[in-house]
């Protein structure tokens, strides 16, 4: 592993020690599941970033939610290979939804990493924040 791997790692499961505690870590697959289902919705809020809509603000909400929601899972233990076996499961699956469940697990899954996010520390909001724009810069980033 390489060590900007490692520091995600630990960034991601330090991110998310208050929210495990008060909401308790989901189960893998379904942390997964979430977890494709608002990169989906990441990946088209990047796009319209991109050709200039000020959506910022919401795209920083959905990534903050996906690092909070996985954050509880390294922190449970789940290894990096394990993660992402789940997560290509869970965006195949999330592909074959119908639009309106799409959207109806997108919101479910949002609501649910904003109440990690809002249940974590200072610090931890701080690190997770830093790692959603990180992302979103690599999201956004001109090709």
């Amino acid at each position: 592993m390489t060590p900007r791997v490692i520091l995600s790692a630990a960034v991601l499961g330090l991110a998310c020690l208050s929210g495990a505690a008060v909401a308790g870590p989901a189960s893998a697959p379904h942390a997964a599941s979430c977890v494709a289902a608002l990169k989906a919705q990441e990946a088209g809020l990047a796009e319209t970033m991109k050709a200039g809509e000020p959506v910022e603000p919401v795209l920083l909400n959905v990534v903050r939610s996906g690092i909070a929601i996985i954050g509880t899972q390294y922190l449970a233990g789940l290894r990096e290979g394990e993660a992402r076996e789940l997560l290509k499961a869970a965006e195949r699956d999330f592909q074959a939804l119908p639009p309106a469940a799409a959207e109806e697990r997108q919101a479910a899954c949002l609501k649910e990493g904003e109440a990690l996010y809002a249940h974590a520390s200072p610090l931890e909001q701080s690190l997770i924040t830093m790692a959603a724009q990180r992302r979103i810069r690599r999201l956004t980033a001109s090709t």
